[in-house]
């Protein structure tokens, strides 16, 4: 079948399967999925049409293939890289308006500098992020076509791929509202489009029964969003949105250095495409819309945005480098910025792979089954009844959830809102076991999991320490603090 394409996009699809290859193996190295995808596990296996933080697509996918495939974690390491893989080849894709074969296969190449797509997904695999990497592409690219050829089935593709890309993550109408404004200033015809209301329509219904779910209780998800939203003090207001900036700076820096670097070793001259069109407005307005509502709300705010909110938007970088900085690539500059990006790709990855091997973080070497073990046999000493119910730190919880053999269910820190999948009477019957790193954090989650303790209840956490080994035999002790909450007589 390769032998029917251009030697570039062969180039291309090489280029995405060794990328999908490479970053779904560097999860091998781990004893315990990351964190946001332990998460997903459980989330998705309430079949729930939402959970404490985010649209319930992720978990849904998360759970329903880890399942199918066994239980092994490898496999949503794939299923992180083939959505990535997904979006780049859209990317491309979108780049083919825009230039010619080998402008538009650089242009998703050079994106391998982009850590987003490699380390950070390496290290935090499949979670909502990972699908806004795949759909923001995709939407972008059927509104390019419906902006420009206006097809029913590019509408509809439209209506589709939008109303899954909110399933996915809420962010998603940040890219929204760069459209909007596009097509306000460039095409406000599209507005008496028929089926403009029909790409409308179709991403409403799909979205509509996790709207349901939203009201019923009470947007819960948003609570989570707002208690990240916190203002330290005044000169947070400066701080913060400096710090976005720079971040979403970093990411994109490598990408740049590639593309310039091999565009000036090509003997192309520099020069700045300063005759913008509308095509050029796309490009700009849909990529800086949602950086410029970050950088407000950061600065309105004074809280730290988390900079992953921001990183998903920067797909069209490769894009708009060929656009603003103009590139004759020749068959000389195309070979070398391709080894280029191999280049990156293994200094990631090597860079990467000896950390996970060295390290000794409970965040990828944590031993579940071990830490679980002890807690149950701590648990009989004291109960009868089997040790039912986790919570607590994350960190901690979630892998005893997911890996111990009796699979206790997880309490899952709601930021205070209450946990709407618990059988709150089953949980003071049975007791629970709650872990973090502090132990007035313990208390914390305590009071607030199980009200029922009265306030002349004195909570006094036990420290806890647990030995883990890294892939060279180098053992590191950490320490935890626990607290059960004993079963009530009902």
């Amino acid at each position: 079948m390769l032998k029917n394409l251009s030697s570039e996009k062969r180039v291309l699809l090489i280029f995405l399967f060794v990328h999908m290859l490479v970053w779904s193996l560097i999860g091998a190295i781990r004893l315990v999925l990351p964190t946001d995808t332990l998460e997903g596990i459980w989330w998705g296996g309430l079949f729930s049409l939402g959970n404490p933080k985010h649209s319930p697509l992720a978990g849904w996918l998360t759970y329903f293939v880890y399942n199918l495939f066994s239980k092994h974690d490898i496999a949503l390491y794939f299923l992180s890289q083939a959505f990535i893989v997904c979006g780049l080849f859209f990317t491309y894709k979108l780049a083919r308006f825009f230039f010619e074969q080998r402008q538009a296969v650089l242009s998703v190449i050079v994106l391998e500098a982009c850590w987003i797509y490699s380390y950070i997904t390496g290290y935090y695999g499949f979670n909502p992020d990972v699908i806004m990497l795949s759909t923001l592409p995709v939407v972008t690219y059927y509104f390019y076509r419906c902006m420009n050829f206006g097809k029913p089935y590019d509408w509809v593709m439209l209506g589709v791929s939008t109303g899954i890309s909110f399933m996915g993550k809420y962010q998603a109408a940040l890219l929204l509202a760069g459209m909007f404004i596009w097509a306000l200033v460039f095409n406000r015809g599209v507005f008496k489009n028929k089926f403009f209301y029909l790409s409308v329509s179709i991403a409403f219904l799909i979205f509509l029964p996790h709207l349901i779910w939203l009201v019923k209780y009470n947007f819960i998800p948003f609570m989570y969003y707002g208690a990240k939203l916190e203002t330290i003090d005044w000169i947070s207001h400066i701080k913060a949105p400096m710090s976005f900036i720079f971040m979403q700076i970093a990411l994109i820096a490598g990408v740049i250095f590639i593309y310039l670097l091999n565009k000036f070793f090509d003997k192309s001259q520099f020069n700045i495409n300063k005759n913008i069109d509308k095509n050029g407005w796309f490009l700009l307005i849909l990529t800086m819309t949602p950086f410029c509502i970050f950088t407000l709300m950061a600065l309105l705010s004074g809280s730290n945005i988390r900079p992953q909110w921001g990183f998903v938007f920067w797909y069209l970088t490769g894009i708009i480098l060929f656009y603003f900085i103009p590139w004759q690539v020749s068959e000389r500059g195309f070979r070398n910025t391709v080894i280029s990006s191999y280049i990156v790709m293994f200094i990631i990855f090597v860079s990467f792979g000896t950390m996970l091997t060295l390290e000794k973080s409970y965040r990828s070497r944590y031993p579940a089954q071990a830490v679980l073990d002890d807690f149950e046999k701590m648990w009989f000493q004291q109960y009868k009844t089997p040790l039912k119910y986790v919570g607590g730190l994350i960190d901690f919880s979630y892998p005893l959830t997911i890996y111990g053999k009796s699979h206790p269910i997880n309490l899952m820190d709601t930021y205070d809102s209450g946990n709407i999948w618990l059988d709150h009477e089953d949980l003071k019957k049975s007791g629970a076991l709650i872990l973090d790193k502090h132990d007035d954090e313990v208390e914390r989650f305590v009071r607030s999991a199980c009200p029922y303790i009265g306030e002349e209840t004195e909570i006094i956490p036990q420290e806890y320490k647990f030995q883990l080994t890294n892939a060279l035999g180098k053992s590191r002790e950490y320490h935890m603090y626990y607290y059960f909450v004993p079963p009530q007589k009902m």
